[in-house]
């Protein structure tokens, strides 16, 4: 079983939104959707595994729709249940680059996390979202700690720079210390960040660069693995999660970080298709 402990939110995606002229009416698509980097990754990983959501949602008609539509795509969907559903507005530009206006909400306060949610896990993800505020970062670390004495293995996706940077160095290292992930997942402008907080994740280290080869570090040692070059790119949004997904599947039935990173970048190609994550 694949558990991914973190956040689901609504995502409103606005494409053609990048560009907005303040005061007047900005016509763009606009679309509601299922979001939350967990929840990405708990369905784009259940098409081809077991996968279970942990996460904290609202009390609310929102909440209900989104756990009900995590469980459709074939989640074992985990929550607890308080206060308001988080939302995320996703500006989206001509290339598919997004900017994102969030506010979690509800997922921001995960608290202790039934030991039973973990107990049958073979491989437990989180987000760094989940590491922002004290309380949900300790629910994360416990609830980690614990599939690992079993022997589960861990990821860590690094996720925004903006939480990166919020957490510091000083903060990054010790999540990273107390969770002692077997992999840690980053965009190119996450890496960058890590190197200039002084963090060298301790484990293999998976850099996502867009068309550019991605960067799998092994024992200090990295080599590059080619993407396909997707060039009708409609949303960007969840392609990360997606490729964490794929790579995590394809470890679990055995192959190794450059196939698995292969197999990562095939499904994050999908994401990159249609507007919304998987």
């Amino acid at each position: 079983m694949l558990v991914v402990i973190g956040d689901l939110v609504a995502d409103l995606i606005v494409l053609g939104g990048a560009t907005l002229e303040r005061g007047t009416d900005n016509p763009a698509e606009v679309r509601l959707t299922r979001g939350g980097s967990a929840a990405n990754v708990a369905a784009a990983a259940a098409v081809q595994h077991p996968s279970r959501f942990i996460g904290r949602v609202g009390d609310d008609t929102l909440a209900r729709a989104l756990v009900g539509e995590l469980e459709a795509a074939g989640v074992d969907a985990k929550v607890q249940r308080h206060g308001r559903t988080g939302s995320i507005v996703v500006l989206v530009d001509a290339v598919g680059e997004r900017t994102m206006i969030t506010d979690r909400g509800a997922a921001a306060e995960l608290d202790d996390i039934d030991p039973a949610w973990t107990a049958d896990a073979d491989w437990v993800h989180a987000p760094l979202y989940g590491f922002a505020a004290v309380r949900s970062a300790r629910a994360v670390t416990d609830a980690a700690a614990r599939a690992a004495a079993q022997g589960a293995r861990v990821s860590v996706d690094l996720s925004s720079v903006a939480t990166m940077r919020a957490l510091g160095g000083e903060g990054l290292r010790r999540v990273l210390g107390e969770l002692k992930p077997d992999v840690v997942f980053a965009n190119e402008d996450e890496a960058r960040t890590a190197t200039e907080l002084g963090v060298e994740p301790d484990a293999v280290y998976v850099v996502k660069r867009g068309a550019a080869p991605v960067l799998v570090t092994v024992d200090g040692k990295a080599t590059e693995v080619p993407v396909e070059r997707v060039d009708d790119v409609l949303d960007s949004t969840g392609a990360g999660d997606a490729f964490a997904a794929g790579f995590i599947v394809a470890a679990l039935e055995g192959a190794g970080p450059r196939e698995s990173a292969r197999a990562g970048s095939v499904l994050a190609m999908s994401a990159l298709r249609r507007p919304g994550a998987l």
